[in-house]
Order: C-alpha cells, then structure tokens, then sequence
C-alpha cells in the first residue's frame, strides 16, 4: 500500500524545523558582531583550520547556484551568509548547508518619488543616446590613442587625442547628471555589486553601483532604501559599505556616514575624493578613524578630516599593523599615525618600498612581520615590515604559477596556511616564510571555476563564490548536521 503524502503543512514545518537547526548548529561558532569586507577587512583568520585541498568535485560540503555572477565577497554572520548577484541582488543563504532563504532586488526605480516616474521614460531614453555617443567617441579615442602613439613626431595626432579625452570627460559628466533614473554604465568587469555586504547579525547593508544604497534586517524586510550618488568613473564602483561606531560608512564621491537603521545622513567629509578600495578602519590616541584608499583619514564621529593625501593605493585597501599604515601599489610606504597638537594627526613616513609597479586589485596582508602582495600580472612580493625591504618575490625565491588571468582576489591567511588566487579559478597555498626564510612554501595548488570574490573561513569552512555558485569547501567534505 502507498504511503500517504505529507501534508502541505506538515512538509512547511518540518522544513522551518531543520532550517531553524542548521542555522543554529556549524562546524564552529558562526561569527558573530559586525561582518563585512574580507570579514574583518584584514584577511586574516587565524582559528581558521581549512581543507588545503579543494576542487569541483573534491572536499565540497554543499554548493548553491546562484542567479547571476558578482565580484563581492560572501558576509557570513549567526549563520548566515550574505551576498549580491547581478545586477541589483541580495541574497541570504543558510551557511549551513546553502539553502537560500531569501532574495531581494533593488531596482533604481524603488527609489524614485512619484514625479521621478513621470519623467523617468524620458530621461532613460536620453541617457542611452548619450551613452550610444559615448560608445562611438570611445572607439574613437581608443583609435586616436594608437594614431598618436605610432606617429610621435606628429603633435596635432596627440592633440586631437587629447581633444577627444576631453569632449568625452564632458559626456560622461552629462551622463552622470541622469544617474537618478538611469544606471550609471557599468564595466563589465565589475558590474554593479562588486561592493560587499556588511551586517551585524540582525541587519544587513548594501551598496550597488547604480548608486542605491539599502538596509534589509535579517528575514529580507527592507528597511529603508536611497540613492546615494552615481559613481563618477566608467570604471564603476567597488567600495563597500563599513559599519564603525554606530555609523554606516559609504564611499562614493566622498565618505559620508549614515545612521544605520534610518538611512539618515550625518555627515560629509568634504575634503575626502572617490575610492575603489575600501576603508581600514583603525584608533589613533583612542580616536576611531577611516582610512581611505585615497589616502584620507577622516575621524568617524564627526567626518573630520585629520590628515589628507597621505599616500594612494587607489583600487585595493589599506593595510594596518598596529599604528602603521602600510600602501602598497606602484611603490609603497609606511606611515605611522600618531595624534597632533591642532586636534589632526600626525603622519611619520617610517620608509618606501619598491614592489614591480603596477596595478594592486589584491588587498595585501601581515603575518609575523612580513607582508605579502601581489599584482595584477601574478607578480607576488613579500616585504618586511620593519623596513620595506622586498625579501622575496617571484622569480626571486616565489615560483607562482595562477594561470593567464588577473589577481582581482584578495590575498587571505587562513590559520597555518596563505592562499594566492586568481580569476582563472587557480589558487595556490602555501606556508608563510619568516623573517629568517621569507620565502613561503608551496603546498598545494588547487583549481575552481572561475571567481573574482575573496575566499573567506569559518572554522573548518572555506566559503568561495564564483560567477555562477557559492562553494562551502572542508575537510572531507563532511556536512553539517542538523
């Protein structure tokens, strides 16, 4: 005899039963308090105790599709796991066994005021013939560029190059002027939701590139959405969003902190200018202040700006050890912090280094004195951080071999281990050197689909989003119990 079905009631409270218990169970203590960026934004997880070996088929303890593809690395808080998704996404998933709980778009259009709606078919429509004309001049700048470069001794090829640079300046200044009803135009590397979330448990906040900014508590309720501002670049936004004492950090024109819960803005630190890096957050004299990838220190209370211009990494963080702000990118220095008597701060540059010159999308980190970095060409470097001296680099004691990508991810130290990746899907893992043998000791390399996300842990856990799934790796592949 055939077994009854379950009822509909019956299968909708066993699933809130085992939800309810995977959520509350894990390989470890779920983190817990304020989780954004790289977790804590250092990349570092010391209690971290990670598979070293991983695949598509190798030490996976559950794998989720997702929707659509972003750059932003995965939150993960009391159990949950916050991400973004192509094109205007957010998505909570139960970090226990992938389970998505929800899902939220936030289209531009949640945002306007009903007058807004009334004029907002006319100014699309605009703003995509300025963005055709835009696309013609770029074909058209890109071809003087090469006309230019070929042809040194011809002056007016360089101007007309240069003439074009700036009519188009203009355009995108025009385009910008639509952004509260049409998208900002996203590079297609990046997107709108390269920007990772950040959450407290019981909230989470979000800021896409569209220049939408949001806060959703933990069951998906939004509780307040606004556009903050377009970003001023083609390049797009990256930026995420920072909690620091009470106050929402958002980064696109200028730093500006927001009251979390109503989206109310405090304040703007005026002198502050656009970021794709996001802020490192540190105390001088007790003072909590951000760190912007510009270069500006700004107090959080208040938006002061304390000291500006102090150095540049333009497109990764900046890397804090104890008092000392560490810039790496086309060169780099240290610069200690210390409190002014005109109530600013006091900047010592402590010394320079000289890593291969390039760009740094990758975020660099520290362990017992040595900081390890690495371009966007795969050229790694390890320095010392008393000195600045590069101890180590590839070709030079580092044998590093990612693949024909770009390093967009972040560097990660993960307990015992320091994880080197790619946007092939490739990440190597190797044992940190030391002061006396700086060069780090290859243990593994190990290849994903591809990813641009920063790998993050938990425990046991390594978590990796890839443009179409969200990985939960251990060891053994050993699920979670309910």
């Amino acid at each position: 005899m055939k077994s009854q079905a379950p009822s509909g009631v019956f299968v909708a409270a066993l699933i809130c039963a085992l939800t309810a218990g995977a959520l509350a169970e894990g390989p470890a203590d779920w983190p817990s308090g304020t989780v954004g960026w790289r977790t804590d934004g250092t990349g570092n997880y010391p209690d971290a105790a990670p598979a070293t070996e991983w695949g598509l088929d190798a030490n996976v303890v559950w794998k989720t599709k997702l929707p659509s593809w972003s750059n932003a690395t995965p939150a993960i808080v009391g159990g949950r796991i916050f991400i973004t998704s192509e094109p205007d996404e957010v998505i909570c998933l139960n970090a226990a066994d992938g389970a998505i709980l929800w899902r939220r778009a936030l289209p531009l259009s949640d945002v306007w005021t009903e007058q807004e709606r009334v004029v907002a078919e006319v100014k699309q429509a605009e703003s995509a013939d300025l963005k055709k004309q835009y696309a013609k001049l770029d074909n058209e700048v890109n071809e003087a560029y090469d006309a230019a470069r070929k042809n040194p001794d011809k002056p007016e090829l360089k101007k007309h190059f240069k003439d074009l640079l700036n009519e188009q300046k203009e355009l995108r200044r025009k385009i910008a002027t639509y952004a509260p009803w049409a998208p900002a135009q996203a590079e297609p590397n990046n997107g709108y939701t390269s920007a990772t979330p950040v959450s407290d448990g019981r909230h989470v906040w979000v800021q896409l590139g569209t220049g939408v900014a949001a806060c959703f508590d933990a069951e998906g309720k939004r509780l307040w959405a606004k556009f903050i501002a377009a970003p001023e670049s083609e390049w797009g936004h990256s930026t995420s969003p920072v909690l620091a004492d009470g106050k929402l950090l958002l980064h696109v024109k200028r730093l500006q902190a927001y009251e979390p819960l109503t989206g109310r803005l405090l304040w703007t630190a005026e002198d502050t200018t656009r970021s794709w890096g996001t802020p490192a957050i540190t105390r001088v004299a007790g003072v909590t202040v951000a760190i912007t990838s510009c270069g500006d220190v700004v107090r959080v209370s208040d938006g002061k700006v304390l000291a500006a211009r102090i150095g540049s990494v333009e497109f990764c963080s900046p890397l804090v050890v104890g008092d000392v702000v560490c810039m790496i990118q086309n060169g780099g220095s240290a610069l200690r912090l210390t409190p002014a008597p005109d109530d600013g701060v006091k900047v010592e540059k402590l010394w320079e280094c000289a890593p291969v010159k390039e760009r740094y999308y990758a975020s660099p980190v520290c362990r017992d004195g040595l900081i390890y970095c690495i371009n966007q060409r795969n050229h790694f470097s390890v320095i010392d951080a008393a000195d600045g001296k590069v101890l180590s680099e590839q070709g030079r004691g580092v044998d590093l071999d990612l693949g024909k990508g770009t390093v967009y991810p972040s560097l990660v130290l993960a307990g015992d281990y320091l994880l080197v990746s790619s946007d092939t899907g490739v990440t190597m893992v190797f044992k940190p050197g030391t002061k006396a043998a700086p060069e780090p000791t290859p243990v593994a390399t190990n290849r994903l689909e591809r990813f641009r996300s920063t790998p993050v842990f938990v425990g046991s856990r390594m978590f990796v989003r890839s443009y179409e799934n969200l990985y939960c790796f251990g060891p053994a592949g050993k699920a979670d119990k309910p």
